[in-house]
């Protein structure tokens, strides 16, 4: 697990939804420490990702996760830990 919280508290997640998944996925909020378990090769299959360090997925986890109520990305993790999917939800805030 990461030492930072995770994007948006994992309450927000429904069980009844996390429940239909294999025996050995999880799924939770993104954290900080996804950047190690693969959260960009899973982009990667969707679409071409830049070349983003380490620091700079910190950073932008970080800024997302100061705008409570705007970010809630995602994450399905497989027994070992690995990133395996993901999904993501932006709120727009309108006038």
């Amino acid at each position: 697990m990461s030492s930072s919280p995770p994007l948006f508290p994992p309450s927000l997640i429904p069980a009844t939804t996390t429940a239909q998944l294999p025996a050995s996925y999880t799924m939770r909020p993104l954290e900080a420490g996804d950047y190690e378990r693969g959260f960009l090769d899973v982009l990667r299959v969707l679409a071409p990702v830049g070349d983003v360090s380490g620091a700079a997925f910190r950073e932008r986890f970080e800024w997302m996760r100061q705008r409570a109520g705007e970010y809630y990305l995602i994450v399905v993790v497989d027994g070992a830990a690995a990133v395996v999917g993901t999904g993501c939800l932006v709120v727009e805030k309108k006038l």
